[in-house]
């Protein structure tokens, strides 16, 4: 029998994990820090399996277009790599609920002692007992851990997603803040060169100190938005040089490579957008499965009332060798304990995501909304600097000619330039204000609704 117990515990043995060390030294860090070859990003961006995210061929030529680098950063973000180790812990999860509790083996001996009686023989007693009552919520907490984990998988998409479109939107804004850079830089010149002009006029007597006061506060204001955009520029850069994987000094070389069809404004499109907003986000997919998750786990702390039963089978010899066989229930008396403070958790718990549930999809309608009425409001600031425009550039061109035959004050001059610098400086922010609005459109109606076409 003793055989048999050790050939039970060789068996177990065979199949048990094994601790493996996974230091934190020099060697891991320069390891997990280090930039994934573009050759390999190239191979799994082609080959990307995601439901948001599509695949794309990079080629890298002239730089990378803002689509191009959201796909890479879902590949090489670390943060990414981080989050998707949750799917293995949801996985573990679902197979250890599967898992039924282990049978109990038990032996004992009883040697006669102290007695001289030769017909007395060593008593044995060997048995083996299970408890069955782990077979009623077996279903119901297997049906929770799958549910979890294929929310851990949704939500990971929705993230990857969301990083995704975090890289593409910083990709655009860099785009936008790079051309207004020279526009800020020429408006802080213009206004520098205002100022020794005040100066000297000041000096002849034609100009007073509130003049030179004035265009002083211009050039602080305007040397201030420069300053801005270079630290807007400096931080939208390290962002997507932490979600590429790259070091902090590395500047990705940025290239146009998308257009933006026109959104209807009417309430129909409105209508579009929200209809299964609930089915088509899935960040509310994931709430919904784990709404599903814990009505699994509320159904099996219910289960875990019923009493808990044990079945126990035994073969026994006593020391006159006499041999018994025998079995036994154990059934537990529920007086006190009967899972009230679990159940009571559950249903809270099921309550709170009943809420939260519903409570998002109510968030998600609200912003939906307003993004719409905020692209109306930019789409028509945008169309009145574009429609300005031309007026100014005819302002400037006549001012140009004017200061060049001497016609023209180099104020007046300088003013014209400013102005029209200042107008496209605006039109620029405006259309940067319309492509992040576009893609919190994609965000929050989480589907992607721009033209990935390269213009033409």
């Amino acid at each position: 029998m003793r055989a048999a117990i050790m050939a039970v515990l060789v068996s177990a043995l065979t199949g048990c994990a094994f601790y493996h060390a996974m230091p934190l030294n020099d060697a891991a860090r320069d390891k997990a820090l280090a930039p994934v070859p573009i050759d390999r990003v190239k191979v799994a961006a082609a080959n990307l399996e995601h439901p948001l995210v599509k695949p794309l061929v990079i080629d890298g030529n002239g730089g990378f277009s803002p689509d191009e680098i959201a796909v890479m950063a879902v590949i090489v973000s670390p943060a990414l790599r981080a989050l998707r180790d949750q799917r293995g812990v949801a996985r573990a999860q679902v197979i250890q609920a599967g898992i039924l509790p282990n049978p109990q083996l038990s032996e004992s001996i009883d040697i006669p002692h102290g007695n001289a009686d030769p017909s007395y023989v060593s008593a044995h007693t060997l048995g083996l007992s299970w408890d069955v009552s782990a077979l009623l919520a077996r279903h119901d907490e297997m049906e929770a851990a799958r549910a979890s984990a294929e929310a851990v998988d949704l939500q990971v998409a929705w993230e990857e997603w969301q990083v995704a479109q975090d890289s593409r939107l910083r990709a655009f804004r860099l785009l936008a803040m790079r051309a207004q850079l020279p526009l800020a830089r020429a408006i802080e010149g213009g206004l520098e060169a205002n100022i020794i002009a005040l100066r000297q006029g000041l000096a002849g007597g034609h100009k007073t100190m509130v003049d030179l006061t004035g265009a002083t506060d211009l050039l602080t204001q305007a040397r201030k938005n420069r300053l801005t955009l270079e630290q807007s520029i400096t931080a939208d850069r390290l962002a997507l040089d932490i979600a590429l994987a790259q070091p902090v000094d590395y500047d990705i070389q940025i290239k146009p490579g998308t257009t933006f069809p026109v959104l209807p404004d009417d309430s129909r499109a409105t209508d579009e957008l929200l209809a299964g907003i609930e089915n088509r986000r899935f960040d509310l997919v994931a709430l919904a499965l784990g709404y599903r998750s814990q009505e699994a786990t509320l159904r099996a702390a219910v289960k875990s009332q019923f009493p808990k039963i044990g079945l126990s089978f035994s073969r026994a010899s006593d020391t006159s060798d006499v041999k018994t066989l025998g079995g036994g229930v154990s059934i537990e008396l529920p007086l006190f304990d009967r899972r009230q403070g679990v159940i009571a958790g559950a249903k809270a718990t099921r309550q709170q995501l009943f809420d939260e549930y519903y409570a998002r999809l109510a968030e998600a309608r609200a912003q939906v909304q307003q993004i719409l009425e905020d692209l109306t409001a930019t789409r028509a600031q945008l169309e009145e600097a574009t429609r300005s425009l031309p007026d100014l550039e005819q302002l400037a061109a006549a001012y140009d000619k004017a200061f060049q035959s001497h016609n023209a004050d180099v104020l007046a001059y300088r003013d014209a330039q400013a102005a029209l610098a200042t107008r496209r400086m605006e039109e620029s922010k405006l259309r940067q204000d319309v492509l992040e609005l576009s893609v919190a459109l994609e965000i929050a109606t989480g589907r992607p609704l721009l033209d990935r076409t390269p213009p033409s």
